[in-house]
């Protein structure tokens, strides 16, 4: 619960810093496309690569690639093989252990297609829920001041 606590108080920091409403909420979505790169270990320089490309601020994207973490990764991964497989080849992916090479090409596209598609979904929503909740607060500041 600390965690979510720490990360809501650096978000409001943010927007007390200037930082409107779209600009943290798409830093935020860039960084959760970035946490469902199949490639783990590469976010951090995707995020911050990214973030100055787009001129985004970097803590915000760094923050949102956390989403993706040595907890959730395994279940990410899993998800992600699921849906690009269904994509792919209209069922379920089947799980097999077997120490042939060629299962890599079995279950790489499956993972790079749901991670794709998964990526766009997710932070498409972060992003209009983030702004969402920002506006919300700014607005309901706003009504302070003048009360």
């Amino acid at each position: 619960m600390k965690y979510f606590q720490k990360l809501k108080t650096l978000v409001i920091n943010f927007t007390k810093k200037g930082m409107t409403p779209h600009e943290i909420s798409i830093g935020f979505a860039v960084g959760i496309l970035v946490a469902f790169v199949p490639i783990f270990g590469t976010h951090t320089i995707i995020a911050i690569s990214l973030s100055a490309i787009f001129r985004l601020n970097p803590i915000i994207v760094l923050l949102a690639t956390q989403v993706s973490n040595p907890i959730t990764y395994p279940f990410q991964l899993l998800i992600c093989a699921e849906i690009g497989n269904i994509i792919l080849k209209g069922y379920f992916l089947e799980i097999t252990f077997s120490k042939d090479i060629n299962l890599l090409s079995h279950y790489l596209w499956p993972i790079v297609t749901g991670s794709i598609i998964l990526g766009i979904t997710v932070s498409s929503f972060s992003y209009f829920l983030l702004k969402w909740i920002l506006n919300k607060r700014n607005k309901k500041k706003i009504n302070k001041e003048y009360l």
